[in-house]
């Protein structure tokens, strides 16, 4: 993908050509308008070969059509589907519950169908240089697609405006009102710092999208905004992290890298709802984190400690681990930036038997491998961990 098309990424999803994410150019994903046909003909080659898993995304939980090609891939493919995402949203807790009712109820009946589960605080934090997470509406789309002057140009004209507050959207954290000012530029427009759109249109006389479009296009789009999380009820939580086979984290795999550090979930996990909540135990979580994706993904000898198996393991200090605040870093190809969080509290990280990690800080070495079919080419494993 060009490093210029870097913000507009999607995960692999089936939403249709009117997905909520779309590619750099507005166009949808290949995976959004991938046929039926198409994913039970990869199904069979699961099957075939017995090895690997499929993964789609799926936010409605309603007893749908869905839901029933989920189970279909599963049965048809006689391996795991992943399931993407198990979401609590305070406002609407019946969603998650009614997506672990019919995890359960796959469970059952002998369909190998797991949930991700979203078990991270990680909102939003973007400008408008790169955001696209409003596609699902066409005005939307139209408007934050092109060169940053068309860009500009059209996110400042008034005969547009009309459309995109009939059409305001939703992030997948919450309405667009709630979305809170983080970044201002101008010394004039710093005095709105931490305001919501809603708080500072009420005291501007303003609509919520007036306040986010003006201060955007008045500072080349580099106002930075933040759309909190809508998981914050430590009990929907609770109830997600309940269920043994819902897999933790939804780090987006790499994308979104200019909006979210959602891959600090593992760190996240035991500091969260082990150490402070008590909502498992530390073993369980080794688990959950580490076993079970090998697992279902089919990883052979992978996630657990045991002779003969590659040496992965990671010791760290219970009582100090942490995660860091986010931090910008210009490291990819054409120094392009992405957002990072480092964590502290890590003694070792040793992979294939090699230490990767010392102290919280990286020794260079790179001794990952490529799992060719959930496979590797097998390493000395006689390492001891403190």
């Amino acid at each position: 993908m060009p490093v210029a098309a870097a913000g507009r990424r999607s995960a692999c999803c089936r939403q249709g050509p009117a997905c909520v994410q779309r590619d750099f150019d507005g166009s949808p994903m290949p995976t959004d308008v991938m046929h039926d046909d198409t994913c039970r003909e990869l199904a069979k080659v699961l099957r075939r070969r017995n090895e690997g898993f499929m993964q789609m995304l799926l936010i409605s939980g309603d007893n749908s059509p869905d839901q029933n090609f989920y189970e279909e891939m599963a049965e048809l493919s006689g391996r795991p589907m992943i399931m993407n995402v198990v979401q609590a949203f305070d406002h609407r807790p019946e969603i998650h519950r009614r997506v672990l009712a019919w995890l359960k109820s796959c469970r059952e009946r002998g369909i190998r169908v797991v949930g991700q589960g979203l078990t991270t605080d990680a909102g939003f934090t973007f400008t408008f240089e790169n955001w696209n997470l409003f596609d699902d509406s066409q005005a939307w789309c139209d408007a934050t697609t092109g060169t940053l002057e068309e860009r500009k140009a059209k996110l400042a004209d008034p005969a547009r405006r009309a459309a995109l507050k009939d059409k305001m959207p939703r992030t997948a954290t919450g309405p667009l009102p709630d979305i809170v000012i983080v970044g201002p530029q101008t010394e004039q427009n710093k005095a709105w710092l931490d305001h919501t759109l809603a708080h500072a249109g009420q005291k501007m006389g303003k609509h919520p999208v007036d306040v986010m479009l003006d201060m955007a296009v008045e500072e080349d789009l580099k106002t930075e905004f933040f759309a909190a999380p809508p998981n914050g009820n430590i009990e929907h939580l609770r109830e997600i992290v309940d269920d043994p086979y819902v897999l933790f984290g939804v780090s987006d795999g790499g994308a979104h890298t200019k909006f979210l550090t959602a891959g600090r979930y593992p760190t996240e996990t035991i500091c969260k709802v082990v150490r402070e909540h008590g909502m498992i135990s530390l073993e369980e979580a080794h688990w959950r984190l580490s076993a079970l994706p090998a697992e279902v993904a089919g990883f052979t000898g992978r996630g657990v400690l045991r002779k003969g198996a590659p040496a992965d393991i990671v010791v760290y200090d219970y009582d100090k681990l942490a995660v860091l605040p986010d931090e910008i870093v210009h490291d990819l190809p054409g120094g392009e930036w992405r957002r990072i969080q480092r964590a502290q509290g890590y003694r070792w990280v040793l992979v294939n038997g090699e230490v990767t990690i010392r102290d919280d800080q990286q020794t260079g070495a790179h001794s990952g491998q490529l799992l060719r079919h959930g496979v590797g080419r097998r390493v000395p494993t006689a390492m001891a961990a403190e």
